[in-house]
C-alpha cells in the first residue's frame, strides 16, 4: 500500500505523516500573503502548501448558495480571492525554491487543464464538494496523476462507487476522510472511517480536519492516516469563510510535532527497551525476609515479602514468589535481605 507522490517521495503506512497546510482562499487573493504563508508553511515543517485555482463561470452559477461562514456569495468571495496563473506559476517555483510541495485543487475541466499545462502541476488534490462530480474526478484520473480525494458531505456508498471508478483507471490514489463543516465539532469528525477506508479501499489514507484544534488530525496518525490536511491562516481573525477553522503558524508546528511523535510511537510490538533497564534496577521488586530465617525453617507469607529493588544474578524476583512458598532454608538468613536461589532447597 504506497502512494507516490514523486520519484523521490512515496507515502506508505511506514512513512511519516504528509501534512499539508490548506491555504485555500485565507490569503485573500493577495500573492504577498499567499507568499508570507509559505514561508511560515515551511518554518512549521509541512510537506506541502496547497491553494484552489478557480475558473468560477466553468464551476458554479452566479446564484449558488453560500454557508453561513460566507458573508458574500460564494461566487463573489472566489472571484474577490482568486489568484490569477501568472500569480499560481510563482507560488509554485516559490515552494520549489523552498523545498516544499504546492499543491493545487481544481474545480473545473478548464481548472484542471490550466493546472496541469501551464503551471505544471503534477499531484492533484480534489476537494469534498466534487466527490460525485464523476466526470471531473474521471477527467482528472486520466492525466495519470497522483490524486488525493477527499471525502465530505458523502456517504460510504458514494464514497465507494468513486474510488472504484477512479482505481479502475488511476491506481495511484489516496483518500481522506472528512467533516465539511467550517469549524467542525470534533464529535462529528468521525476518525474512526480511516480505519474503515485502509480496509476496505487498501490505499493510503488521510484526514482533511476542519475542527479549529490540532488534536483530531493527531489522533487520526494513531489510527493510521498518513495524509493531514489542515486549514492554515496567518490571524485567524481576519474576515474569510476559512479562518475560523484554520490555524495560526505557531500552531500549525505543534501539529507538526504532535503528528510525527504520535507517529514515532505506533508500534504495536511490545518489548523491553534499552531506555528502561536502569529503571527496572530500582522499580521492580525481590523477595526477602522479613525476620531472620533459620536453617531448614519452612518459607512462608510470614517470613517473606516483596521489597525493591530488582534481583541481582541467582536473587529470586518477586513473581516467583509463591513458587518458593513451603521450601526450606538450607542455612540462616537475617532479617530484609533478598533471597537468594542457593539459600533455599
Amino acid at each position: 500500500m504506497q502512494f507516490k507522490i514523486n520519484k523521490s517521495k512515496i507515502i506508505t503506512q511506514n512513512s511519516k505523516p504528509y501534512i499539508i497546510a490548506e491555504a485555500c482562499i485565507n490569503h485573500g487573493g493577495n500573492i504577498k500573503t499567499a507568499i508570507k504563508m509559505i514561508d511560515e508553511a515551511k518554518r512549521a515543517g509541512v510537506s506541502a502548501v496547497k491553494f484552489q485555482f478557480h475558473v468560477l463561470e466553468d464551476e458554479m452559477l452566479k446564484e449558488t448558495p453560500k454557508s453561513k461562514n460566507f458573508k458574500e456569495s460564494l461566487f463573489e468571495t472566489l472571484k474577490k480571492t482568486n489568484l490569477n496563473i501568472k500569480e499560481h506559476k510563482y507560488l509554485k517555483s516559490y515552494c520549489e525554491k523552498n523545498k516544499i510541495d504546492y499543491l493545487c485543487t481544481p474545480f473545473s475541466f478548464k481548472s484542471a487543464d490550466i493546472l496541469e499545462k501551464d503551471i505544471n502541476l503534477k499531484v492533484f488534490k480534489v476537494g469534498s464538494g466534487e466527490l460525485t462530480n464523476t466526470p471531473l474526478q474521471l477527467y482528472i484520473a486520466k492525466k495519470q496523476y497522483p490524486m488525493i480525494v477527499s471525502t465530505g458531505m458523502s456517504s460510504l456508498h458514494e464514497v465507494t462507487k468513486t474510488i472504484t471508478l477512479i482505481k479502475k483507471i488511476n491506481k495511484n490514489l489516496a483518500i481522506t476522510q472528512c467533516t465539511s463543516s467550517y469549524p467542525c465539532n470534533p464529535k462529528i469528525s468521525d476518525i474512526g472511517v480511516i480505519k474503515t477506508y485502509i480496509k476496505k479501499f487498501k490505499i493510503i489514507t488521510g484526514l482533511s480536519d476542519h475542527t479549529d484544534s490540532i488534536y483530531t488530525s493527531i489522533g487520526a496518525v494513531a489510527l493510521g492516516a498518513r495524509i493531514i490536511e489542515k486549514h492554515f491562516t496567518l490571524n485567524k481573525k481576519q474576515i474569510g469563510p476559512d479562518h475560523k477553522s484554520s490555524l495560526e503558524p505557531d500552531e500549525l508546528k505543534k501539529l507538526v510535532n504532535g503528528c510525527n511523535e504520535v507517529f514515532y510511537a505506533r508500534s504495536e510490538k511490545k518489548k523491553i527497551h534499552k531506555e528502561e533497564h536502569e529503571i527496572i534496577k530500582w522499580a521492580r521488586e525481590s523477595v526477602v525476609s522479613t525476620s531472620e530465617i533459620r536453617k531448614d525453617e519452612i518459607l512462608n507469607e510470614k517470613n517473606l515479602s516483596v521489597k525493591r529493588p530488582a534481583p541481582n544474578k541467582n536473587e529470586i524476583p518477586a513473581r516467583d514468589f509463591f513458587k518458593i512458598l513451603g521450601k526450606k532454608a538450607t542455612k540462616k538468613i537475617k532479617k530484609d535481605k533478598k533471597i537468594r536461589w542457593n539459600q533455599i532447597k
